[in-house]
């Protein structure tokens, strides 16, 4: 997430597009998913559409909410979601 929030500071996301404020703007360390399709139990429910990984930015003053697309943080091959370890398998990893 760190990256992700360097990258859209070098892209000029310093400020609160609406109100402007500066200091304002936090990114949420967890993913949004995005179901582009229709209701559970349709011929669109999720299963045969888009899901989409993205990165939350809200302003603390006015509300305003964006999203950015994760894909575009992140190489091919780079998963973006990764279920946690647990104490002993990070430990391991660790040696």
């Amino acid at each position: 997430m760190t990256e992700v929030a360097r990258a859209l500071h070098q892209l000029g996301m310093t400020e609160c597009p609406v109100c402007g404020s500066a200091r304002s703007l936090a990114m949420s360390p967890f993913p949004v998913l995005l179901a582009d399709a229709g209701f559970p139990g349709t011929e669109d429910s999720p299963c045969n559409g888009d899901l989409t990984f993205a990165v939350r930015v809200e302003c603390a003053t006015c509300g305003h909410l964006l999203l950015f697309n994760a894909q575009k943080y992140r190489t091919g091959d780079e998963k973006i979601l990764v279920r946690e370890l647990a104490g002993e398998q990070e430990r391991r990893l660790g040696e």
